[in-house]
């Protein structure tokens, strides 16, 4: 059994290491300016999106300090003032539910479905049993880079890639390297194994006490890091008993974790044990009324009573569009349980990194789904299923306050400086009525001028600083 211990990484992994943060040292400004831009806060007097023409955005440290027509605040001498007149300002976009491990297999499965991507690269596939943990590194890293760079500034990563306390201290290490927004969420799973020629999957490390639970238990005296950026959570997922379940919930609790996270996919993929309606089970339990929020992945087979429970206990399900769509999970049910919901990627071995794609990509699916039921019966669609503003918010706000973090995901005096900068002069979003519009339905990543988190410069000038 592997002794739990914070081992340095190969030599790979500190090149990396050594490289980001040379440039995280050289890359904060303790107070930024941004002049001329519309910019998208959010009011929380109207608890509705504001749109500011011609506004200023003024970042103090880790915070934005003011925004609006005009600057209030005193600014600090010494503010570095850039001119982004004719920009649109968005807050960062928040991904809550990704596998950052696995981006090292792009383009190895592009056909790939569910049941078949299970036992070929899943956290319990024998291809694993090929990954060190320089590999973990230098692809978590990949991945959170790719989302900073489409302005994904906060991911909940459901790190189950847990292989050895070497795989899952090289996670972390990436995670803080990465100058991302992460929840950690330490994946407590099988450890896929090939002993004499013959694959198994080890369920030692996982069981109560083993040693997942110890370097679980370990890194939870250290967290959080980065002054805050990066936290600890919990990824959970099924094929456990009632009381193995009752002993996870209870150690997240215990152990004060920032969030716990689990697949929730149903029938036929999840349909056995206490996973045969996990969000009922769980509350019926009262495990969703604990300090650290639950995020539910898919919710494919979620239904009204899965909505009005989670509305109830604040908690959240992640839908991930392209994921759904890509590897056959399905959207049964999803159109109904938005109200709680927000975006994720799932995993970028196999598409894009980026919010905007989930935000288009699931706007034009629900309206697909609301007119195909309506000509059906032979009738059309008077209404809308879904607005461009909902789709936003699901991409922003919604993914703060499913991480009970509504100082994120939004433009507001006093919310966390991760900052998304859209440069227009470009014909696709060069004239815009609705900056909302020119977002979800007429940008992409190549748009994408500046990105800061924490108020510290990631992308300047179209370019990963």
């Amino acid at each position: 059994e592997p002794a739990v211990s914070s081992d340095s990484f190969g030599q790979a992994g500190y090149k990396i290491a050594e490289a980001a943060a040379a440039t995280e040292k050289g890359s904060k400004s303790s107070s930024v300016l941004f002049k001329g831009a519309t910019i998208i806060a959010y009011d929380d007097k109207k608890n509705d999106l504001d749109i500011i023409r011609d506004g200023s955005l003024l970042i103090i440290n880790d915070r934005i300090a003011d925004v609006g027509k005009k600057i209030t605040t005193p600014i600090p001498e010494g503010t570095e003032v850039v001119n982004v007149t004719g920009s649109i300002i968005t807050p960062g976009f928040i991904d809550t539910h990704k596998h950052s491990w696995q981006h090292l297999y792009q383009t190895l499965a592009p056909d790939v479905l569910l049941g078949e991507y299970i036992y070929k690269f899943s956290g319990v596939s024998k291809i694993t049993t090929q990954i060190n943990p320089d590999d973990s590194y230098i692809s978590t890293l990949m991945s959170l880079t790719d989302s900073l760079n489409g302005g994904v500034t906060s991911v909940l990563d459901h790190a189950h890639g847990t292989f050895s306390p070497k795989h899952s201290d090289a996670m972390l290490k990436a995670h803080i390297d990465s100058g991302a927004r992460v929840w950690n969420a330490y994946s407590i799973v099988p450890i896929p194994k090939v002993m004499n020629g013959k694959f198994f999957l080890d369920p030692a490390g996982q069981e109560p006490g083993g040693w997942k639970w110890r370097q679980l238990e370990q890194l939870a005296k250290e967290a959080p890091w980065a002054d805050g950026r990066v936290q600890l959570g919990l990824g959970w997922d099924s094929g456990r008993t009632n009381d193995e379940t009752r002993y996870g919930f209870d150690k997240a609790s215990e152990f004060n974790l920032s969030v716990v996270t689990l697949h929730e996919v149903g029938a036929p993929y999840q349909k056995s044990g206490p996973y045969s309606n996990i969000v009922y089970q769980l509350d019926q339990w009262g495990y969703l009324e604990k300090s650290y929020p639950i995020v539910f992945s898919h919710g494919t087979t979620s239904a009204t009573n899965d909505l009005e429970i989670l509305r109830r206990t604040n908690n959240f399900f992640s839908v991930t569009p392209e994921s759904e769509h890509h590897f056959d999970h399905g959207q049964t049910y999803t159109h109904t349980v938005f109200a709680q919901s927000a975006l994720g990627i799932d995993t970028s071995f196999t598409f894009s990194s980026d919010v905007l794609s989930q935000m288009r990509l699931q706007l034009q699916s629900t309206r697909l789904r609301m007119a195909r039921e309506a000509h059906a019966n032979f009738k059309f669609v008077n209404n809308t299923a879904m607005t461009v503003k909902q789709a936003f918010l699901l991409g922003t706000r919604n993914g703060g306050l499913a991480l009970r973090r509504p100082d994120i995901g939004v433009i507001k005096k006093g919310a966390k400086a991760d900052v998304v900068v859209f440069n227009t002069n470009n014909a696709a979003t060069s004239a815009f009525y609705d900056p909302i519009a020119a977002v979800v339905l007429h940008s992409h990543v190549g748009n994408i001028e500046h990105v800061l988190v924490d108020g510290r410069w990631i992308k300047r000038d179209f370019k990963l600083v």
